[in-house]
């Protein structure tokens, strides 16, 4: 189509060309006096003209046809990449729910696992707890195993215990209920529940917070394990016969609540991927002591529920490490 249209344009300017020349000599050869001369010159001026505003046409008229080229090559390539991107979008969302097909099903998995534990774990339990009854009839050395075992049940069942609240907490399966919560009295019973750890080692408490009275709209059950599962933490990691610091701060839209301890401290590398799953947290840990992992993880998930923030770092000055939380009031 464009080369009909400049073949019929070359066929229109020649045509002007040749009706200008015909003019010339038309009017030269009838030319008699001086008018006829003025005339002649005016009239090829006038050709001259044509010409040249014929000329600025085409170049018009190859500029707009040269850019509505371009224009349709860009449009082109545009919709190519609407096309690979569309298909790349459905990609990911296929691959999406895949994924959460399969983090559904592992889920389902961990729950049957968990609750198939937890019954011969418990039945386990109270076994050792029926010859415990009858400590006088065996030995000291069968008593130290039994002791051994119990803890190491109590240690399985706090793991299965967790992989429980994972999956609640992943499947929704408890829905929030919002309280007015007294936060003095939501710690004073997590270190009531924690008084036996506590006593084992030698660890002292420190609560530091001004307002005793302060209370914030929140979950008091997720609260309670928050603080819960970092004070568990703390007492673990801490040295015998040192302190566990926690505490509470305030301004007008949120709070926020520290628990410290005297351990070895976090590495900057293990900080990165502390709250992903069942990692270890601190350096040198004695081996008879079970990693936080869920524990963290489960904090970090109710932490997010409760639209709040989480973070840790190492002391300044000393050894250990501060876990803060920071919840709207």
């Amino acid at each position: 189509m464009s080369n009909m249209f400049f073949y019929q344009l070359k066929l229109f300017l020649f045509f002007i060309f040749y009706l200008g020349l015909n003019i010339s000599i038309s009017i030269a050869q009838t030319a008699q006096n001086e008018q006829y001369l003025e005339d002649l010159s005016n009239m090829r001026m006038v050709v001259l003209l044509l010409i040249a505003f014929a000329f600025v046409i085409m170049f018009g008229l190859i500029y707009v046809v040269k850019s509505h080229r371009e224009l349709k090559h860009q449009y082109t390539i545009i919709d190519k990449q609407k096309n690979e991107i569309a298909e790349k979008n459905e990609e990911l969302a296929f691959s999406n729910d895949s994924l959460e097909e399969m983090n559904t099903e592992k889920n389902n998995v961990l729950s049957v696992v968990a609750h198939d534990l937890k019954t011969p774990l418990g039945n386990i339990q109270g076994l050792v707890e029926l010859i415990n009854l009858k400590k006088d009839k065996i030995s000291k050395d069968q008593s130290d195993y039994l002791d051994l075992i119990s803890k190491v049940v109590t240690d399985g069942i706090g793991m299965v215990n967790n992989m429980l609240d994972v999956h609640k907490i992943e499947s929704e399966l408890k829905e929030m209920v919002l309280i007015d919560t007294n936060v003095y009295d939501i710690i004073e019973k997590v270190i009531k529940l924690h008084e036996p750890s506590m006593m084992a080692k030698n660890v002292q408490v420190n609560v530091g917070i001004n307002n005793r009275d302060l209370q914030i709209n929140t979950d008091a059950q997720y609260l309670r394990q928050i603080i819960s599962n970092l004070f568990s933490n703390a007492v673990k990691y801490t040295p015998k016969g040192t302190t566990v610091e926690v505490e509470v701060s305030e301004n007008d839209n949120f709070i926020e609540i520290s628990v410290s301890d005297h351990g070895n401290g976090i590495s900057s590398d293990q900080m990165k991927r502390l709250f992903a799953g069942y990692k270890k947290v601190a350096e040198n840990v004695e081996k008879d002591k079970v990693s936080p992992g869920f524990g963290l993880l489960i904090t970090r998930r109710l932490v997010d529920k409760l639209k709040g923030k989480i973070s840790v770092e190492n002391k300044v000055m000393g050894s250990g490490a501060i876990f803060k939380v920071e919840l709207l009031k």
